[in-house]
Order: C-alpha cells, then structure tokens, then sequence
C-alpha cells in the first residue's frame, strides 16, 4: 500500500510540476501582458495596424491568409506546413479605444523557441510605431 501511495504522490507532483513555467518564460508572459499595445483614434491606430502588419509579414513563416480592419492572418492550415504562425487582432478595449494583440503559434514537430519572446517583440514594434 505504501508503494501505491507513494506512485500516486510522485505522478502527481509531477503532473502538477509539468504544468509550471520558467522564471524566464513568466517573466516574457508579465512583459507582453504589461505592453500590450493601445490606440484611442484612427489617427493613433493607423500607424500601428500597419506596424502589426509589418511585423506579421517579417515573422511569420507563412504569407497572409487574410486580413481586415481587426484581423491579421498569417498560418498554415496545412498540416504538413511547418514553422511559425502569427495572428494579429484589433480589439476593443474595456477602456475605450483599442489593444493590438497578437498570436503565435508553432505548427513544427519540433517546437519553436522563443514564441513569448517573438510576442513582446510585437509589442515593441507596435508601440514604437510613428503618427
């Protein structure tokens, strides 16, 4: 019986402990979570949509999908396809005006490192962007 508990204890901290994340990964989570990009006018947001999109086509391993006034679409839906895709969005914001928020996803057996370092790289590009 103590070997069963003792099974059940150490799978479940490792469960628990496979769901945690790095120190420096939390800390790329906090940096692009705390600069979201924002824009209040059209005149704000103009610079910036195109700085997204600039962005996207740089980034991502694949050509745009599709794009509008909110979205910014560059994946694969093959799924042979490998390599990095970026999703850019326009979105309200509780505030008033807007965030400019992206996605990445890894479409590659073997991982893609540096997803949430490529997202506050988004941020900064966005947020430095001209008027």
């Amino acid at each position: 019986m103590k070997m069963v508990k003792f099974i059940a204890t150490t799978f479940t901290t490792l469960s628990i402990s496979a769901c945690a994340v790095s120190a420096a990964t939390q800390a790329l989570m906090d940096e692009y979570e705390r600069t979201i990009p924002s824009c209040a006018s059209d005149q704000d947001c103009g610079p910036k949509w195109a700085a997204a999109r600039t962005w996207v086509v740089q980034n991502s391993d694949f050509s745009i999908r599709s794009e509008g006034d909110s979205r910014i679409m560059a994946t694969s839906n093959i799924i042979s396809q490998s390599g990095m895709g970026v999703t850019a969005y326009r979105v309200a914001a509780d505030a008033g005006g807007y965030q400019i928020t992206v996605t990445v996803e890894c479409f590659s057996a073997y991982g893609c490192p540096n997803l949430w370092q490529a997202m506050v790289e988004f941020n900064q590009a966005v947020n430095t962007a001209q008027r």
